[in-house]
């Protein structure tokens, strides 16, 4: 399974087609990439590369042993991900404590641990588990246990591609599963992989205000899904439509946006990226303002992560906001990114685009 490029498949200008977009950013990606044994350590500004970048450099220090994915090299200048050796709930593994490490480094500050009441246990085939709920692509063939331990009977099998239900989380990495009401039993969560639904089923509209600053009224609006190349999950695409006040100047532009539907860093920790681009008509490719933030399924709430363009960017007064679901994410996302962008954004970048 070889990881490629992905890239929101946005229109820059008018008569600029997606696909033209699509296979710049690839291009773009590709020629950073190549020749290179692993990921840079510091984070690219140039836009779309930066963005796939954020996707590669984490899964380079999972290495083999600890229980998780593994990275070798591939042809092109990619990686290519590899899987546990054992999925069938067999053998010995350990945590993925590398990726929980990075993941910890990577974030900083805005992922420190916080107070949250636990889920009340529940009962499951006789078990005794901690509720939790999502849907789950299954990423290599796997068994169905009877008890979450691997010398338990085996009641079935999933094959891969395979999506779902988990409704609880049992001690040692266990998870279990429901189908149309049914107990089915308890799979091993290293070869699965969280998703979420990005669809919009309607446009999100609000408003927002930066003290001292600009007030927005704005619109989300889906636009669709983007298959990554090669995998099996999905990127959803959204547009943001803008109608501000910044002083006494008037601007409305659009500003292109989407979310993983898997985590960013593909693993099993339920954390998704959110990214919105400022797109700079006059300016290069290179020139894309993206404001990067991540949705955190588990602790229920969008944290920022940060700008690829420093001189347009600041610290925002709320680094975090609850988040729930999907469209309370994307809200969230927008009301941190505004506060994101600096005075310079406004002067020298967002242009009035109705």
């Amino acid at each position: 399974m070889v990881l490629e490029p992905i890239s929101s498949p946005n229109r820059r200008c008018p008569g600029l087609s997606v696909s033209l977009i699509r296979s710049t950013a690839v291009i773009a990606t590709k020629r950073s990439l190549k020749g290179s044994k692993k990921a840079p350590e510091k984070k690219d500004s140039g836009g779309m590369a930066r963005r796939w970048l954020s996707y590669l450099k984490p899964l380079l220090y999972l290495i083999p042993g600890l229980g998780g994915l593994s990275m070798v090299e591939a042809k092109g200048g990619f990686r290519q991900l590899a899987l546990p050796r054992n999925a069938n709930g067999g053998g010995t593994f350990r945590p993925v404590a590398a990726a929980v490490l990075l993941m910890a480094l990577a974030a900083g500050p805005a992922l420190a641990a916080e107070k949250k009441t636990p889920p009340k246990p529940m009962i499951f085939m006789g078990v005794k588990v901690k509720p939790h709920q999502g849907q789950y692509l299954v990423l290599k063939d796997v068994n169905i246990r009877a008890r979450p331990k691997t010398k338990s009977k085996r009641i079935g099998s999933f094959k891969a591609g395979k999506r779902i239900n988990v409704v609880a989380r049992a001690a040692g990495a266990w998870v279990a599963v429901r189908k149309g009401g049914k107990d089915l039993g308890f799979v091993y969560d290293q070869v699965l992989l969280p998703l979420i639904d990005g669809t919009l089923d309607s446009d999100l509209e609000g408003k927002a205000l930066v003290k001292g600053g600009v007030a927005c009224q704005y619109r989300i609006r889906f636009e669709g899904k983007s298959q990554v190349e090669g995998q099996v999950f999905e990127i959803a695409d959204y547009d943001v439509f803008w109608d501000c006040l910044d002083g006494k100047r008037k601007v409305k532009f659009r500003t292109p946006m989407f979310i993983t539907e898997a985590p960013y860093q593909l693993g099993t920790k339920r954390i998704f990226q959110i990214s919105i681009d400022v797109l700079d008509i006059e300016g290069g490719y290179d020139d894309i303002f993206s404001t990067t933030l991540l949705y955190d399924k588990d602790k229920n709430r969008v944290i920022f992560d940060s700008v690829s363009i420093e001189k347009f960017g600041q610290t925002p007064a709320t680094k975090k906001i609850p988040a729930k679901t999907v469209p309370q994410a994307l809200v969230a996302a927008v009301r941190i990114a505004l506060s994101a962008w600096n005075k310079s954004a406004w002067t020298d970048l967002i242009k009035d685009t109705p």
